[in-house]
């Protein structure tokens, strides 16, 4: 008798959807962090816009008595546009596998191991483009920049520009204290031009090998955070190892690019996913042209930065 896929469509809708999700944002340093920062949102809608704030009002002073006050309307706001992103990922059971297979606990063994390969393909693509960006979502490189981003050009918007430091910064120089690359000098210049109206920033993400080096110089300084604060310890409890720089967490995704560090304010940093396609599976189908059954796992889904300035990145650090 031959795979019931009526059945088998019931049991990845009941036994591995609900937590597919979960499972993704758990393995990926940045998404969980944002997960656990509620910077995960859920909208509809053809497109995803943000109002963004560019300028302060004018119309304001000191008054006395009966003193004429200032109402002349300011231009504040602009809005972001964002479209989404869709993703997908092909779940398939061949007819010569579906022949070598007898009882429910092996056809629930061949589910198990698709479905463990489809969430992690799903994953490296989210978890790469996040920082690279792909062929739809657009990544941390384009989002942290200056250039045109979200419908707005930076080039002449000059509030919407992040910090970029692209000067190759080497491993030796990074270490020496005395050095103008010293990597903590690196990271108090890169929190003082992305802190505004008190807001600083909240978390530090970059490559395992950065990491290391920045773990190296925390212990020889003796700065290495004895006790941490209950964000970066939600972080930690989360299976990933974190450092401190002035109580904000440092992290390693080992998706991040090579030799790039982010200085990150998650209070503006956003991942959306659509309602209506929110890891939903298809079911399995019949193709015309191929002895199998395939069904696709499908997102959309957007990363969405809404104040640049509050962002930083380096490109070349540790290269040598």
């Amino acid at each position: 008798m031959g795979i019931n896929y009526t059945k088998i469509t019931a049991m990845v809708q009941e036994r591995y959807m609900p937590g597919f999700a979960n499972n993704i944002f758990d393995k990926s340093a940045l998404l969980s962090t944002m997960l656990k920062d509620q910077s995960v949102k859920v909208r509809g809608g053809s497109r995803i816009t943000e109002g963004v704030l560019f300028a302060k009002p004018t119309a304001a002073g000191s008054y006395d008595g009966y003193d004429v006050v200032d109402t002349t309307p300011a231009d504040v706001r602009d809005r972001a546009r964002f479209e989404w992103a869709h993703k997908y990922v092909s779940v398939a059971i061949a007819q010569t596998d579906e022949l070598q297979i007898s009882g429910p606990d092996a056809v629930g063994d061949l589910v198990a191991a698709e479905m463990e390969a489809a969430e992690m393909k799903m994953r490296d693509q989210i978890a790469e483009d996040i920082f690279a960006g792909g062929a739809t979502i657009i990544g941390l490189d384009s989002a942290v920049a200056a250039g045109t981003y979200a419908g707005i050009p930076g080039a002449t918007s000059t509030w919407w520009q992040s910090g970029v430091d692209a000067t190759a910064h080497t491993q030796a120089n990074m270490k020496d204290s005395t050095h103008a690359s010293y990597v903590l000098t690196l990271l108090q210049t890169a929190f003082r031009t992305c802190t505004h109206y008190g807001m600083k920033p909240n978390l530090v993400v970059t490559t395992l090998a950065v990491w290391d080096l920045i773990e190296n110089v925390l212990q020889q300084n003796a700065t290495y955070p004895k006790n941490v604060n209950a964000r970066t310890k939600l972080i930690g409890d989360g299976g990933f190892n974190v450092l401190e720089f002035r109580g904000v967490p440092i992290i390693a995704d080992e998706k991040c690019t090579a030799n790039y560090l982010y200085v990150l304010n998650t209070q503006f940093l956003k991942f959306y996913i659509h309602p209506n396609n929110n890891f939903k599976f298809t079911g399995f189908k019949e193709p015309t042209n191929q002895l199998a059954r395939v069904g696709q796992i499908t997102l959309s889904c957007q990363l969405g930065v809404t104040n640049r300035r509050m962002f930083y990145k380096f490109t070349s650090l540790g290269a040598t």
